[in-house]
C-alpha cells in the first residue's frame, strides 16, 4: 500500500512539474496585419517592482541588523557574566553567530552595490 502511494504521489508530482499553461498568441502580421502593431512590443515600466525591491531589501537589512545586534549584546553580557565553562561554551556558539551575522550584513549590502553598479551604467 505504500509503494502504491509513493507512486501516485511520485506521478502527481510529475504530472504538476511538466505541466504548463500558456497564454501568449501568435499574431501573423501576414494573416491579420491590422491587428499586429508595433508599440505593443515595449518594454514594461518597471519602477513599482523596484521600489518594492528597495523596500523589502531596507527592511530585511534593518531587522537584520537589529536582530544581530541584540544577540551580540546577550550574548556579551552573558560571557562577561559567566563561569570559565559557560565562556567557553559562548565561545563556540559565538563561531555560528559571526558566520551569520557577516551573512546578514554583507549579501544585503552587496546585493545593493550590484544594484547601484548596474543602474548608473544602464542610465
Amino acid at each position: 500500500m505504500k509503494k502504491v502511494v509513493v507512486i501516485i504521489m511520485v506521478l502527481l508530482v510529475m504530472l504538476v512539474t511538466f505541466y504548463g499553461q500558456v497564454y501568449a498568441d501568435y499574431i501573423d502580421p501576414i494573416e491579420r496585419p491590422g491587428e499586429y502593431k508595433p508599440t505593443q512590443n515595449e518594454q514594461s515600466n518597471n519602477t513599482k517592482f523596484i521600489e518594492r525591491a528597495n523596500l523589502v531589501l531596507g527592511i530585511i537589512r534593518f531587522a537584520g541588523t537589529f536582530v544581530s545586534v541584540i544577540i551580540l549584546m546577550v550574548l556579551g553580557i552573558k560571557y562577561m557574566i559567566g563561569s570559565t565553562e559557560e565562556k567557553a561554551n559562548y565561545k563556540e556558539a559565538m563561531v555560528p553567530y559571526i558566520i551569520g551575522a557577516v551573512m546578514v550584513f554583507t549579501i544585503p549590502n552587496l546585493i545593493g552595490m550590484v544594484y547601484d553598479i548596474v543602474t548608473k551604467s544602464i542610465y
